[in-house]
């Protein structure tokens, strides 16, 4: 891996600013620095192609919203540009983008790549409605159901090996070139495998594979529970504007209010829609400002106009009282709801807990970077906001892979949690929702994680427990511990084998305080299947 020029000049910015916050450099030094950048500064590091399957994220229209840095690289595309420009055909660009109604079966399209060889893509309907996400189909084919299929329907050994690298997406001159053949012979084997396995084409053959190895994946895991997805946010006008609403679980059963974070984006995983069902929560989460669907505010109060939208729309859905589920720097938008509304709220879960920032020293134990950002952030919010936009354009150009680089850069065990492939859609769906509007709720987020509100804690008198990583370097342990002394009815709980990412390796525990929490405020009962 080696640094472009921008990153060359990305880095001496940082190591200026690192330079004022030990205490080497003065503000003239970072003055000179900033005066010596080109116009297209970026953090951007040369990536070789990763040994991953392309996944990226098109609207209806097939316009690409997100990619992962292979799909960057082996297709060319850029975030405005439309999934029609690498299709195989005009006819089949036009025959995907007809097909808007990605709710059932798997949606198949050969595209081009860049160095002229082919893929197959299996589009599928995302969790933010109108979104649908494009995953290289090659990579969810079961091995072993393949063998089976080929001996089933009696395919020759030479058939076999073209059959394996059709469903890799191959044309028939690459596989003729692969395996020394003419064009002309294994264009009868293709047909000859076609015709036993009752397809009319290579895009069928495909699909049928990939949809025995969905069946036979389904089988093996013998899971009681189902996974279930919620069919996207709705977009609902309140007194203060628009906001998107998302609802995840069983509607009528114990509600949850959940502020989502900067970092994980609202349920991305699977796992969090099935442990909703199990468990029996009904849960409740509104795009904070400058995400998704909901716009900034105005006046500038996104926590005030976060807590309107919340109250508002839980008074439209008949709620009462919710438990308040935060996510990292949404801890500080449920405690605001918290004081303002106590009346509704039975408690506040903040998992992972974003205390506020009440002196320079509770950024001592965090990785050197993460101090230079804490330090921008409160001494050149300017500059600050530059660098975020830089690092979200970076992500938008070369792809959602780079999130767990550009936010977990210095802190090792939330960059592996974070990179690693089971959360390769998490990142898309992260991303999605912050470049909806070009980052605006993100960069926002960068200053109100570094705002000091401890003067409210005191006035918070709800149970308020707050979860922490113990492998986090991030967020200071002795700061989460300190809010919850000021709180009233605060409780701290140190989770051992987890970091800043534990909405992404703990959502079922967290999911079972809320549970525990919203049992012991009465929501709970056999109504809502809990006895």
């Amino acid at each position: 891996m080696k640094l472009s020029q921008p990153a060359t000049e990305f880095d001496e910015l940082i190591d200026s600013l690192e330079g004022i916050v030990t205490g080497g450099l003065s503000m003239q030094d970072v003055a000179r620095t900033v005066e010596g950048l080109s116009s297209d500064m970026s953090f951007v590091i040369d990536h070789p192609v990763p040994d991953g399957p392309i996944v990226l994220v098109v609207n209806a229209q097939g316009v690409v919203n997100s990619q992962n840095v292979v799909a960057t690289q082996r297709l060319g595309l850029h975030p405005g540009s439309n999934i029609a420009e690498i299709i195989e055909t005009p006819d089949a660009a036009r025959l995907f983008l007809a097909r808007k109604d990605f709710t059932g079966d798997p949606v198949p399209v050969v595209v081009a790549t860049l160095d002229g060889d082919t893929v197959l893509l299996l589009g599928v309907n995302h969790e933010d409605g109108g979104l649908i996400i494009l995953h290289e189909v090659r990579r969810g084919l079961d091995d072993r159901v393949q063998q089976q299929l080929t001996e089933t329907i009696g395919l020759s050994a030479g058939e076999k090996r073209v059959y394996f690298r059709l469903v890799e997406g191959k044309t028939a001159d690459v596989i003729a070139s692969e395996l020394d053949r003419t064009t002309g012979t294994v264009r009868q084997q293709i047909k000859s495998i076609l015709a036993k396995a009752g397809v009319r084409s290579q895009v069928q053959l495909v699909s049928l594979a990939y949809a025995l190895s969905l069946i036979a994946g389904r089988t093996a895991a013998s899971q009681p529970n189902i996974t279930r997805h919620a069919p996207g946010p709705k977009v609902r006008i309140n007194a203060a504007g628009e906001v998107g609403i998302h609802r995840i679980g069983l509607p009528g059963a114990i509600p949850v209010l959940l502020f989502h974070g900067a970092l994980f984006g609202i349920a991305a995983l699977p796992v969090v829609h099935s442990a909703a069902h199990a468990l029996g929560l009904d849960i409740i989460a509104l795009e904070r400002p400058g995400y998704g669907h909901t716009p900034m505010p105005k006046d500038g109060d996104n926590v005030g106009y976060a807590t309107a939208h919340a109250v508002e729309t839980l008074d439209a859905l008949g709620i009462s009282k919710v438990v308040v589920v935060a996510h990292d720097v949404g801890t500080r938008f449920a405690a605001h709801f918290a004081l303002n509304r106590p009346d509704i709220t039975a408690a506040v879960i903040a998992a992972p807990a974003t205390p506020p920032m009440q002196s320079w020293a509770q950024t001592a134990e965090m990785p050197t970077r993460h101090r230079v950002n804490a330090w921008a952030a409160q001494t050149m919010p300017g500059l600050m906001d530059q660098i975020v936009m830089m690092g979200l354009s970076q992500v938008a150009r070369k792809g959602a892979d780079l999130i767990p680089q550009f936010v977990f850069g210095d802190c090792a065990f939330d960059r592996t949690v974070m990179s690693h492939p089971d959360r390769a859609i998490a990142l898309q769906e992260v991303f999605s929702l912050v470049w909806q509007q070009r980052g605006a709720g993100f960069r926002s987020d960068m200053f109100i994680t570094n705002e000091n509100w401890h003067d409210e804690l005191a006035k918070i008198t709800v149970p308020f427990i707050a979860l922490h990583g113990a492998k986090s370097q991030t967020v200071s342990q002795k700061a989460v511990v300190a809010m919850t002394r000021l709180l009233p009815n605060g409780y701290f709980r140190l989770i051992e084998d987890a970091g800043h990412s534990l909405p992404l390796t703990h959502s079922s525990l967290i999911l079972r305080h809320a549970l525990a929490a919203g049992m012991r405020a009465g929501l709970g009962g056999a109504e809502h299947g809990i006895v």
